[in-house]
């Protein structure tokens, strides 16, 4: 059994044992060893119960802060799929778009050779982009900076 805290008890649970989570910080424990990954800070003991605190540091790593910027999830053309088809097939991965937003996405890709999708997050971008894939379309993602401009993204 492993805790939201990341606190994971090793001896077996017993029916007189009792975990109490008492705020994200401090978890009130009877009769458990914990070992935890981190480090404690400070133990006090009462009654035969006992309180862990631990000091929560919480810190952006690099990778963290490349995820926040816009991703945009790019639609290439193809001769092989049916407007109707692309259009069914954006409306129905990526639930913001109407039939009349995929159809000037649809023309606009047939037009130009590609078109912009979608602008969002990376893990959602990467969704979006798997989803039309396995409906056969040709998609890609990339980073927003890398666009000048416009649906179709100048720069690419």
């Amino acid at each position: 059994m492993a805790l939201a805290s990341g606190f994971s008890p090793l001896l077996p649970t017993s029916a007189n044992r009792q975990i109490l989570t008492l705020s994200p910080v401090q978890v009130l424990i009877s009769s458990t060893q914990l070992y935890m990954a981190g480090e404690e800070r400070s133990r006090s003991t009462k009654k035969g119960k006992e309180v862990i605190t631990l000091d929560r540091v919480e810190s952006e790593s690099e990778e963290e802060k490349k995820n926040e910027e816009m991703w945009r999830v790019v639609l290439h053309n193809d001769e092989v799929h049916t407007f109707n088809y692309v259009i069914r097939s954006l409306s129905k991965i990526v639930g913001t778009l109407d039939r009349a937003a995929s159809f000037e996405i649809c023309v606009e890709t047939h037009g130009i050779g590609k078109a912009t999708v979608t602008t969002t997050w990376k893990k959602q971008a990467e969704q979006f982009c798997l989803g039309l894939q396995r409906q056969g379309l040709t998609v890609s993602i990339s980073p927003d900076k890398d666009f000048d401009g416009g649906h179709s993204g100048g720069g690419l």
